[in-house]
């Protein structure tokens, strides 16, 4: 049988965030147990972020017929939905930006092509995952893409692109038996370069205390122009990030770009520790999400806190608008802004 070409052979690439994009997807959730204190007040909360990022590009959100004309009477009360496209899938979890495509751009042919990798719900932590593991597949055949499979876990909180051929990422993820057999680094670099289109791997080393993704990168760094990067930091020695921020930001010190030049690495506080039911929570500023005109952050009803990081973040993406978006109880279920959203860039 004739030897399928990569995506990097075929000229794809993973592209960077800020660059443009043509939608943001979302999925909507209906598992009450998710939330099970403040599961009402977290939609609300959902779709008036999905209203917030229809001022400035299209929306599209994985929402089972059913629930679509409660969702749209949801967003009424939050302005104009127009931009919001459903489409009739319903999710197990609504962290699609770990479970659904990641979209490569061939800047050539200026086409797309979904690489879909397997998911196993964080190195199997959770059994309902297989409609997540599906949606993928799913969303390419919808949008009528070229689809690339792998067999390999890979959940795409767990990388980072620059947009310019380098890959971040962290060893206690990617490198984790719960993931894949085989944990070889030079293995999983291959698989990255040519599943994701890169040319080089950046490893950071252990995610936050309490992340249920075993340390995905969205939360500890995250680029904001192809040769510079914000980093997450604390500066208490008793934190229990304290060591791993220390040694992160280290390694990221050493990151040389294609340039030859280290990267900008601008430090980004982490908010005061939060624990949700005695166990700490991975509460990361760096969770934000790009989209083209405006950068949403998560705060976390910390007055101080919050405003020195939309003041960092303002610094770092002087061309958009910088919005905080209270996630006090979205984080409560793990994740923040990026983990449940996952950007499509545009072709032309």
């Amino acid at each position: 049988m004739k030897r399928q070409k990569t995506p990097k052979e075929m000229g794809y690439r993973f592209a960077a965030e800020w660059e443009r994009q043509s939608a943001i997807w979302f999925a909507w959730p209906v598992r009450r147990s998710l939330w099970p204190n403040c599961f009402d007040r977290v939609r609300e909360q959902l779709a008036a972020i999905y209203v917030l990022a229809a001022r400035f590009q299209t929306v599209r959100v994985l929402c089972a017929k059913e629930e679509q004309s409660i969702l749209r009477s949801m967003m009424i009360a939050h302005g104009d939905s127009s931009a919001v496209e459903f489409y009739d899938y319903q999710s197990d979890d609504i962290w699609i930006r770990d479970y659904g495509p990641i979209f490569l751009k061939n800047d050539t042919n200026q086409e797309l092509c979904v690489s879909d990798w397997r998911f196993n719900a964080w190195g199997n932590k959770f059994p309902e995952h297989l409609k997540d593991n599906a949606a993928a597949a799913w969303i390419a055949s919808e949008l009528g893409l070229r689809t690339f499979s792998s067999d390999n876990v890979l959940e795409g909180g767990a990388v980072e692109s620059n947009g310019a051929g380098f890959i971040l990422t962290t060893e206690a993820v990617l490198l984790n038996s719960n993931r894949n057999r085989d944990q070889n680094v030079e293995v999983i670099e291959d698989q990255l370069i040519n599943g994701l289109g890169a040319d080089r791997v950046l490893w950071l080393r252990q995610g936050l205390a309490g992340d249920d993704t075993d340390g995905h990168v969205d939360n500890l760094a995250r680029f904001f122009n192809s040769e510079g990067m914000l980093i997450a930091a604390v500066t208490n020695p008793e934190d229990p990030n304290f060591n791993t921020l220390t040694e992160n930001a280290c390694r990221a010190k050493e990151f040389c770009s294609m340039s030859g030049k280290p990267f900008d690495c601008v430090t980004l506080p982490l908010p005061a520790p939060i624990d949700h039911q005695g166990e700490p929570l991975a509460a990361s500023y760096l969770n934000f999400m790009i989209l083209n005109g405006a950068v949403l952050v998560p705060t976390y009803d910390q007055l101080i806190a919050d405003t020195k990081a939309l003041k960092i973040i303002e610094g770092c993406f002087p061309d958009r608008e910088i919005i905080g978006v209270d996630c006090s109880d979205i984080i409560k279920e793990g994740g923040a802004l990026h983990c449940m959203s996952l950007h499509q860039p545009a072709c032309k």
